[in-house]
């Protein structure tokens, strides 16, 4: 799939930054009067508002300078009480940081209590005028870096194939482990499993993050027309890894578990396990091979796909004959095949 935008998004926000930076000191320098003494605020606040998205941009500046304002009326009332230096700063800061953790200001909230320190310390003998100067460059700040993000907005496509490329990588690393466990009776430990599940786990997560981030960067995003298709897919796809996750967890579980009839020392669960070895390499092939919709995808994805499915229905006619011998055994290698039916079912 051709990239929607830079493989390193972090380098194109820096490049958006510097400029936003740059445009708003300029814009500040005609303004005169008392904005003259802190025209730093003004690329102060482009650099608070740059982000990946127009629509957080928006939501950042708004943050920040409401943060502003209200670190600057606490300073204000605390000036008002007339307490002495070190009272009255210490007295505004806790209030700035209690206020500043209400939530409202998200992750500006910090903010606050800087605000109300500034304020305090440098506002001097007219602490209003300061204020104004304070809140206001960085508001014109901000809108100048909201309006750099809306001539040059991002979708950050990239950073999420890559992580669903690697989570795939992954999972399909799992299930060859796994079956050369079944193969040679010589799985990982416990606590080397364990760590594996919380790995993929987190990986899984991380996925959804890009995805939803991605997703966000296109409203607003006179670009996001044009890479709709390929920001659709990628949504269905994380989907699915999200679903496949949950069923390769659910198999280690299965497979790693030594007290399961899967490990039974009889012929019956011999064949299981070969037969659970073979779909588990099959789905792991499927995964690191098609990365197309069935509607897409191009003769030897499709053959993959098939292979894997008739793999797992192997297993399924496998455990079904062990179940009928054994009157009902082998509940464990079912659900194991259950497992992997969905999980060939999600991304295939």
């Amino acid at each position: 799939m051709r990239a929607a935008t830079w493989r390193h998004p972090r380098l194109l926000l820096a490049t958006k930054t510097a400029v936003a930076a740059g445009l708003a000191w300029v814009l500040v320098q005609p303004l005169g009067g008392f904005v003259d003494d802190y025209p730093y605020y003004a690329p102060l606040g482009a650099v608070a508002a740059m982000s990946t998205s127009v629509v957080s941009s928006v939501r950042t500046a708004v943050q920040a300078v409401v943060a502003i304002l209200t670190g600057a009326t606490i300073a204000l009332l605390v000036d008002a009480l007339a307490l002495p230096g070190p009272a009255g700063v210490a007295v505004g800061i806790g209030a700035g940081v209690l206020v500043g953790g209400l939530g409202v200001y998200g992750a500006m909230g910090s903010w606050v209590p800087f605000a109300t320190l500034f304020v305090l310390i440098l506002g001097g003998e007219d602490p209003w005028r300061y204020a104004a100067a304070y809140g206001g460059l960085v508001a014109l700040g901000g809108m100048v870096g909201v309006g750099v993000n809306l001539a040059v907005p991002q979708l950050l496509l990239t950073p999420a194939v890559m992580a669903e490329d690697r989570l795939r990588e992954r999972l399909a690393d799992q299930l060859d482990l796994l079956a050369d466990g079944l193969d040679h009776e010589e799985p990982l430990t416990a606590d080397a499993w364990q760590e594996l599940r919380l790995s993929l786990e987190l990986d899984a997560r991380r996925v959804e993050e890009l995805v939803e981030a991605a997703s966000e960067a296109r409203r607003a995003n006179w670009r996001a027309r044009r890479w709709a298709a390929a920001a659709d897919q990628r949504e269905v796809r994380a989907r699915a890894l999200r679903r496949l996750t949950g069923c390769v967890d659910d198999v280690i579980a299965l497979v790693t578990d030594v007290r399961t009839s899967v490990h039974a020392e009889d012929e019956v669960a011999g064949g299981l396990r070969a037969d659970a070895a073979v779909a588990f390499r099959a789905v792991a092939t499927m995964l690191r091979t098609v990365e197309d919709s069935a509607d897409e995808r191009d003769p030897e994805s499709s053959g993959v796909a098939h292979a894997a499915a008739v793999a797992v229905d192997r297993l399924s006619r496998a455990v079904g004959d062990a179940a009928v011998a054994s009157s009902g055994g082998y509940l464990a290698a079912a659900a194991i095949a259950v497992s992997l039916h969905q999980a060939v079912d999600a991304w295939a």
